[in-house]
């Protein structure tokens, strides 16, 4: 697939005092994917609340880096190597503590089972169990939410689009997937937002921009300063009420 870079410009912002010098612009890749409205792509430029909290991040810092926007399983592969990487937004949940180093939080995601227009909803999450099939997109975090509570009804696809194809073909019963995002899939799917129903709410998690292992600490620290710093001052609280404006920013 085309990899598409955009570059970032520092606009002369305040600094904030570093515990330890950046990165330089050069050595650390920033990877996103198409996951409106937290981060995606509008003719070409990034854009959404995730993308405008890194792109803040980068002015305080004085850096100019650019985004690659690749399909997730890959993105969220290549930031497990070694190569200095910043894959954002990641939810961070146990299943991958251990993988990344964790800057934020930056955004709360919530998990949900959707289902066709008219279907009941559930009760419990052991409702979904007994579905023939769950669809789930590959590496995405409800994924591996629901494969470590033991679901054994788990089919992988490659995007939220080909999910809710499938959904409305009825070859499966359920679609587990972020709310959040939910609108955004049904656009780039051209699904009527009435042939879907969201059946039950299972999980919150809350997304951060996760780096890879091989990133130097002190890069990690000082991103964690500016955003930080952004919730101190009411910058990261005015990016997430213009994109989220009935969410509670995260903490």
């Amino acid at each position: 697939m085309l990899r598409r870079q955009v570059g970032l410009w520092g606009l002369g912002w305040a600094l904030e005092p570093l515990a330890a010098p950046p990165a330089s612009a050069s050595s650390l890749r920033l990877l996103s994917e198409e996951f409106p409205p937290v981060n995606y792509t509008d003719a070409g430029r990034p854009s959404g609340l995730a993308v405008e909290v890194v792109q803040a991040v980068l002015q305080r810092l004085g850096q100019k880096l650019e985004i690659e926007f690749l399909p997730w399983a890959r993105a969220y592969r290549e930031a497990q190597g070694r190569q200095p990487t910043g894959l954002f937004a990641a939810a961070r949940i146990p299943e991958r503590e251990k993988l990344f180093q964790w800057v934020g939080p930056i955004v709360t995601f919530y998990s949900s089972f959707y289902a066709r227009a008219g279907a009941e909803r559930l009760k419990r999450l052991d409702d979904a169990r007994q579905a023939s099939d769950v669809l789930v997109v590959r590496d995405w975090y409800t994924a591996q939410q629901l494969a470590s509570e033991g679901f054994r009804n788990l089919r992988h696809v490659s995007d939220p689009a080909q999910a809710l194809r499938m959904l409305l073909a009825r070859r499966a019963p359920l679609f587990a997937s972020e709310r959040i995002s939910m609108q955004g899939a049904l656009a780039a799917a051209g699904v009527d937002p009435a042939a879907l129903k969201e059946v039950y709410t299972f999980a919150s998690s809350e997304g951060y921009i996760a780096f890879s292992l091989g990133t130097p600490k002190h890069v990690v620290s000082a991103w964690q300063l500016q955003v930080d710093a952004m919730k101190r001052d009411g910058s990261f609280q005015a990016i997430y009420k213009r994109w989220l404006p009935h969410d509670l920013p995260p903490r």
